[in-house]
């Protein structure tokens, strides 16, 4: 006959910290698993594990359980291993010619690019200018850049 999980069973560790008991953190690793467990409905590990599929429920929405699963989800979901795959599989898509998987990529190394300072060295820069004068400024960079040819 199924059981209640009921919250007992919590220990304290020789630092001090709270220990779930074991077949909470059963549950948690099961829960973190995530569309690789087995079984694969809530109500099949209640059974497998001889407690109500309501004792599932009220393990999870115990305020240790939740902090415990929210620390162990940030944990797992940073991990390097899961991040790197994501980059690749974007590098994959970008390279495949997936447009919104390119920007999503140079978003995402552009936190390890060295940034570069552009100084100019001219004390009258385009903005200041009108537009007749940048027009000037130009032709006169266009000259020096193409010879024109003479009137022979």
């Amino acid at each position: 006959m199924a059981q209640n999980g009921g919250g007992r069973g919590w220990k304290v560790d020789e630092s001090g910290e709270k220990v779930m008991p074991d077949l909470w953190g059963e549950l948690l690793d099961w829960v973190l698993r995530g569309l690789d467990r087995e079984p694969k409905t809530q109500k099949e590990w209640a059974a497998d594990h001889g407690i109500h599929e309501d004792s599932v429920r009220r393990i999870k929405r115990d305020q240790r359980f939740v902090r415990e699963w929210d620390r162990r989800s940030a944990e797992l979901n940073v991990h390097p291993e899961r991040t790197q795959a994501v980059v690749d599989a974007l590098f994959v898509a970008a390279a495949a010619g997936d447009v919104k998987a390119a920007s999503l990529y140079l978003q995402y190394i552009e936190k390890f690019t060295p940034k570069r300072r552009v100084i100019v060295d001219d004390e009258r820069l385009a903005a200041s200018l009108s537009d007749e004068e940048l027009f000037e400024e130009l032709e006169s960079e266009l000259r020096h850049l193409r010879p024109v040819p003479d009137g022979s």
